[in-house]
């Protein structure tokens, strides 16, 4: 059976300094891996580069990258034998699929392509709107409303550990929660988020309803390295520029899955940063310049624009 679902309230707070507990009670990493346009020819590689490092929690997929979830799953497969297991698979339930019907039966053969990959698994609703609708349809909101009431179905059936959406902000959020049947809320937020765009009002919406935040394009696409900010906090912690913005995010509390192509920049991204959050001595003064820097830019897709 699925854990208790729709404790009011903050999250708890975090359980260890590399994990966060959900409203549901289970751990969650606060390091994944994206897999955002990686091929089926890279997937191998990058995975078990981050397996093999010890330090990602979780992997992020979704149906509508085209590497597809089969690759993932001939990797993790095969790994079975390997102690530790991957904790976390997640996957996103397309624009295409929206609609009750369509999204159960979606997130079915999620379930189906990807059980025994994981010991747990999350799935999301990857975009407020439906495709092939203008973005000011009232569609989109009763859409997106049987598409949750799908995932929260399967929540209560036993079927998926963890349901969340991706790209929704706090109106989107508002209208799930008053909502007719609506009796479990979103337990994850994938959203983009950096120092740009920390979305600060959007955290505070969903720490009150215990809403875990999870991060996207937290390395910015490059448009942060120019940053005095950045370089001088690098220098300060002995890290790159890469992982001074996943580290930014993390001890917010925030959760990351950076992406790449490269397995050894898979390797280097998370090289010491679990070891630094739970070094209790460790001073992240040097990251505090980083809160200045926003300007309300999005390197991708601005949800606001979905009725």
């Amino acid at each position: 059976a699925a854990p208790p679902s729709t404790p009011s309230g903050a999250a708890s707070p975090t359980c260890r300094a590399h994990m966060v507990r959900l409203r549901n009670g289970l751990e969650w990493p606060v390091l994944g891996l994206g897999t955002y346009r990686l091929t089926p020819a890279e997937i191998p590689g990058v995975l078990s580069a981050a397996l093999n490092h010890g330090s990602y929690g979780l992997v992020d997929t979704a149906i509508s990258y085209k590497h597809g979830h089969a690759a993932l799953a001939d990797v993790l497969r095969a790994r079975d034998a390997s102690p530790p297991k991957l904790q976390w698979l997640q996957s996103k339930i397309p624009s295409s699929e929206q609609g009750y019907e369509k999204s159960r039966a979606c997130a079915l053969r999620c379930i189906d392509e990807l059980q025994g990959c994981s010991e747990h698994l999350s799935l999301l609703l990857h975009w407020p709107g439906a495709a092939k609708l203008p973005s000011n349809s009232p569609l989109h909101a009763e859409l997106r409303l049987g598409s949750w009431l799908a995932l929260q179905d399967l929540y209560r059936e036993g079927r998926v550990d963890c349901i969340g959406v991706s790209n929704f902000d706090e109106r989107h959020l508002r209208e799930l929660e008053g909502a007719d049947g609506v009796a479990v809320l979103p337990f994850v937020n994938q959203v983009e988020l950096h120092p740009l765009l920390p979305q600060t009002e959007l955290r505070a919406f969903c720490a009150e309803r215990g809403i875990h935040v999870q991060a996207y394009s937290s390395l910015g696409q490059g448009g942060l390295w120019s940053q005095p900010a950045l370089k001088s906090a690098a220098v300060n912690l002995n890290l790159n520029e890469a992982q001074i913005l996943l580290l930014w995010a993390m001890q917010k509390g925030i959760s990351v899955i950076p992406r790449t192509s490269q397995p050894e920049r898979v390797t280097a991204n998370a090289q010491g940063l679990l070891q630094l959050l739970e070094d209790p001595s460790a001073d992240f003064s040097p990251l505090a310049a980083l809160d200045g820097l926003a300007d309300g830019t999005h390197f991708c897709w601005n949800p606001a624009e979905i009725r």
